[in-house]
């Protein structure tokens, strides 16, 4: 076995690669917490919930991002999502009694997200937490606490955002709600797959792009949040070379300029839904100008509903990012340099980041 190889098997055990798990997890996270998620929905529907606020920090907070991206455009329950100290900050009018807040983390005791929670509940919002263990801090503290008991910290809390949102939606008559449901709960058979199926393809992309230290991440649409998760929370973050995250249309309003003189990598990821047609447009501009792409499409991966792609595309872009990291000499895939070890946390409690 090569040195590689033996770094590939470490791997699979880090908290960081997540795609082992996914599939079977995500099976019996629908399985036990579909029930309770839905029910909630109902709730709300019931007591005429005015705003949701969808809270939370890095990975935590766009892994909630899809939840107003449905929520928009299914129903007519209005919706904000914004990072935990953000939403302290800006201290929103319409956070009140009428109003519900969901909070991600994993830990369950960021410090920007636990002062989220602390000040929701001050202004009377029924706190709903998204953790990984239900003793965690914040699991404690919420009003209703949801555990996914697993690693796969982006997946799962997407997976709640998709349960409530869609059952508002079902309840609201929207039929095509009982169409992404469906689709839902056929992912994991999907993930678990795409575990075996994506390594090589993964190892030798990673290994073309072996050199590059600078890479620019577009998304739109329901990929919006997956595409910023992996610009700034895996590869600034695990694979720590310089990365840029933007909407994909944005490229074309002033960074697109900068071709002149770098010719930058590009990973571009592209759903089947509206956003296509402007991705690719974005995609064949800095093509013909020079640029290198990595594409990451929706359409490989058979007939999945347009508003699932962040489910679909996440094991692709992880084993990526797996083999870069192990490629740049980054053996622990769970060591941070400066996050976890009390320089940025600030307060009793908090542990992360």
């Amino acid at each position: 076995m090569s040195n590689l190889e033996q770094l590939v098997e470490k791997a699979r055990q880090s908290t960081l690669f997540t795609a082992p798990v996914l599939g079977p997890d995500l099976e019996r996270f629908l399985s036990e917490q579909a029930g309770p998620i839905q029910r909630l929905a109902r709730q709300a529907v019931d007591t005429i919930v005015e705003h949701v606020y969808w809270i939370g920090s890095g990975n935590s907070w766009v892994n909630l991002y899809s939840g107003k991206y449905l929520l928009d455009r299914f129903t007519d329950l209005t919706s904000d999502c914004m990072p935990s100290y953000e939403f302290v900050w800006r201290n929103p009018l319409r956070l009140n009694r009428k109003a519900w807040t969901f909070l991600a983390s994993f830990s369950g005791a960021t410090e920007d997200t636990v002062v989220a929670l602390r000040h929701a509940k001050s202004q009377k919002s029924k706190t709903i937490a998204l953790v990984n263990q239900a003793d965690s801090l914040m699991g404690q503290e919420a009003d209703v606490t949801l555990p996914y008991q697993s690693k796969a910290l982006y997946i799962l809390p997407l997976a709640a955002a998709y349960l409530f949102s869609l059952e508002i939606a079902r309840l609201q008559n929207q039929p095509e709600a009982e169409m992404i449901l469906a689709g839902l709960y056929e992912l994991p058979a999907l993930l678990s797959r795409q575990y075996v199926e994506e390594e090589s393809r993964a190892k030798a992309l990673a290994e073309r792009f072996a050199d590059e230290d600078m890479f620019y991440v577009l998304a739109s649409g329901p990929l919006y949040g997956l595409g910023y998760k992996f610009a700034l929370t895996v590869f600034m973050e695990n694979m720590r070379v310089n990365a840029c995250f933007m909407h994909a249309t944005e490229f074309r309003h002033g960074p697109v300029e900068m071709i002149e003189r770098h010719k930058p990598t590009i990973v571009a990821l592209k759903g089947t839904d509206e956003s296509r047609e402007g991705v690719e447009r974005v995609c064949k501009v800095a093509e013909d100008n020079g640029a290198r792409l990595i594409v990451y499409d929706l359409a490989e991966y058979g007939n999945i509903h347009p508003l699932l792609a962040p489910f679909a595309l996440m094991i692709p872009l992880q084993w990526f990012a797996v083999y870069s990291s192990l490629l740049r000499s980054i053996s622990d895939l769970d060591e941070r340099v400066v996050m976890g070890r009390g320089v940025l946390a600030s307060g009793k409690g908090f542990t992360w980041p």
